[in-house]
Parts: C-alpha cells; sequence; structure tokens
C-alpha cells in the first residue's frame, strides 16, 4: 500500500527551512521565485501552524458577537471575515478568521500556534450559552496569486461548492483577499492535505511551495500588517489600523466601548501606514527610524528585501498626526522627503478626521 506524506513532509522534501517556534515554512532557499509564484501564479503556504475551532449551535452567532469585533450575526453563510479577540481594555489579544459554514456553525481559525490560548479564551467566556465547540483536525492551505481561482479547477476537485470532497475526504474551500491579491483559504484533513498540495502543484502551471519570507513581501507590498511583526497585543485596532477587522454598530462586545470613544471621540497618537520609497535610496530594516522636520516620526517595522516596480516597500508605525493627510517622510535626519506614505489595506474604510 502506497502511503501519503504528510504536508510536513511534503514540504521539508521540497526543501523547506522552517521556522524554530510553529512549525511554519520560511523559505525555499530562493526568494524571488517564490514571490513571482505569488504574484502572478500560485503560491501555496502550509499553515498547518494556524489552528481550527468548530462553534455551533443556535446562540453560536450571538456568542461570537460578544467576543468578537466584527458583526457574527450578519456574516452570511458561505462567507469569511476577519476580525479581532481584545481585553477589556481595548487592546488586541487574537487576530481571527470568521468563517460562517452553516447558519448556526462557524469555523474559527487562529493564527499560527494560539490554538489553544484562543480555545482557552472562548471556554473562559462560554458560561449557559446554547452552543458547542472544540478544535478539529482541519489542516489550511493558503493558495495566494492570480492563479488561485483556477488552482483548484482540475479533475479531482471538480464540481465542488464550498464544502467538497478530495478523495474522500472533506475540503472547504473560501476566498479571502489579501490587499489586491487573490487568496484563496482550503481546509482539509492532515490524510488529505499533502494530497490536495500535490494536486495543485502538478496540475496548475505556475504553482510552487512558498514561504513565510515570500508571503511576507507581497503583503507588505499590498499593505498588509501581520501581527507579530507589525503589531502586537500592546496595540489598539485603531493604532494597528484594522478597521476592516471592526464593527461600530452590532452592539457591546469586549472592548468595545474603548474602541467607539477611540473612532468617534478621539484618535491614537501612532498608527501604522503603508510606506514605498525609490530603490535609489538605501533599503530599509525593521526598527530604523523615520523622519519628518529633522525629528523621529516613528519606526519601520516590516520591510521588504526586494525591490518592485522600482520601489522599496515597508510597513511603519508614525505619529498619527503625520497620518492625515499622508506626509512624506525621510530615511534620515535631514535628509530629502522622499518616503511616500499610504493607507494600509486594512485602513481603507476608516473615518478620516
Amino acid at each position: 500500500m502506497i502511503m501519503t506524506p504528510s504536508l510536513s513532509a511534503l514540504v521539508r522534501d521540497h526543501g523547506a527551512v522552517m521556522s524554530g517556534e510553529g512549525g511554519l515554512p520560511l523559505h525555499f532557499g530562493d526568494l524571488r521565485p517564490e514571490v513571482a509564484a505569488l504574484e502572478s501564479g500560485t503560491g501555496v503556504l502550509d499553515l498547518e501552524a494556524c489552528g481550527v475551532i468548530l462553534l455551533r449551535g443556535p446562540q453560536a452567532a450571538q456568542f461570537l458577537n460578544g467576543l468578537t469585533t466584527n458583526d457574527a450575526v450578519k456574516l452570511a453563510v458561505g462567507a469569511i471575515q476577519p476580525s479581532l479577540i481584545s481585553a477589556n481594555k481595548g487592546k488586541i489579544l487574537f487576530e481571527i478568521l470568521l468563517l460562517r459554514t452553516k447558519a448556526e456553525e462557524f469555523l474559527l481559525l487562529t493564527e499560527p500556534g494560539e490554538l489553544e490560548a484562543v480555545a482557552g479564551h472562548l471556554n473562559f467566556y462560554h458560561v449557559r450559552e446554547e452552543l458547542e465547540f472544540g478544535q478539529v483536525p482541519l489542516v489550511r492551505l493558503d493558495l495566494i496569486g492570480p492563479g488561485a481561482g483556477e488552482a483548484l479547477r482540475f479533475d479531482s476537485l471538480s464540481d465542488r461548492d464550498m464544502t467538497g470532497r478530495f478523495s474522500g475526504d472533506p475540503l472547504v474551500t473560501v476566498p479571502v483577499g489579501l490587499g489586491e491579491l487573490n487568496r484563496i483559504i482550503a481546509l482539509t484533513t492532515p490524510a488529505a492535505a499533502a494530497g490536495v498540495a500535490q494536486s495543485i502543484l502538478q496540475n496548475s502551471p505556475g504553482s510552487r511551495l512558498v514561504g513565510l519570507e515570500a508571503f511576507d513581501e507581497v503583503r507588505i507590498r499590498q499593505g498588509v500588517p501581520r501581527m507579530g511583526a507589525d503589531f502586537d497585543r500592546d496595540f489598539l485596532p485603531a493604532e494597528a489600523g484594522l478597521y476592516t477587522h471592526l464593527s461600530f454598530n452590532k452592539g457591546c462586545y469586549v472592548g468595545q466601548e474603548v474602541h467607539a470613544r477611540m473612532q468617534h471621540r478621539g484618535h491614537p497618537n501612532r498608527k501604522l501606514v503603508a510606506l514605498s520609497w525609490p530603490e535609489s535610496e538605501p533599503a530599509g530594516e525593521a526598527g530604523a527610524e523615520l523622519f519628518h522636520a529633522g525629528e523621529v516620526a516613528g519606526r519601520m517595522t516590516s520591510v521588504t528585501r526586494l525591490s518592485h516596480a522600482g520601489r522599496w516597500h515597508a510597513i511603519a508605525l508614525v505619529r498619527f498626526a503625520l497620518t492625515h493627510p499622508p506626509t512624506p517622510l525621510s530615511l534620515r535626519a535631514g535628509g530629502e522627503a522622499a518616503v511616500a506614505m499610504r493607507p494600509l489595506a486594512t485602513d481603507l474604510g476608516s473615518r478620516r478626521p
């Protein structure tokens, strides 16, 4: 009998260098072809380190609405939304994706390594609600790039909707953009995950396995912040520019008062923004300071390693006063204001004072 390798074995067989923590593939030896796949083909990112929690029951939507920052009640079946779980004082605890699979059923997708912590948080708040929840053994693959939609359209995956099958195993697929890039999240069993990835690589031209470093290149260019790189648990959503993760009209939830007050009565002192500057200028690095009128204006949090279309790209935390309207910055005190600023992709729905 032929044994199907695990997804982790498959990515290692393709030469992946793995992260020391979390079990994410960092790269496959050459960053440029991985980035090219993400921007012109299909990059297949192993996110087995992410976790999946199933919640179902008549009060599942109401329970989630009291804990998460986006509107779970109005989320349509088959749709997915970014959301946050915040502390009482509004600071971000967890970034999640919430997928509604049925009227009374949701899948909550966690960031790498946070499954147990998120499940424990849900359990702490669950008292008498009519629902059940628990961890489910589903493996996540992200397909990113212009070919992502076509990558699943081959014989073994034909005639499927959001919930289909691959070799007899369940396969859930749902589109969720990465800035302006196409992205499809695929969830399947550990036994089928490697087979799904292999079928995509074999049948979809321009597809290849990619690692976190290539993912970071394209999400920085797209102006998409990442928790652990650009923001952490010391941030309010407004500081992280995560307005796509918030609802301001769904009612009360943990941290809601702080978020509403920030939106309607004030603004943060600092904010994440997207930056770019000519490749004739020095390439930046995470932690490097930025300047305006000779004074420190902020610091870079994520920076691309490759220039794109003649420009370097970064995400940075800067003084709020410089973000409305976006103010050009300098790479050095007294230097030319060559660094252009724009809102993050997750910030485009925010109120402009």
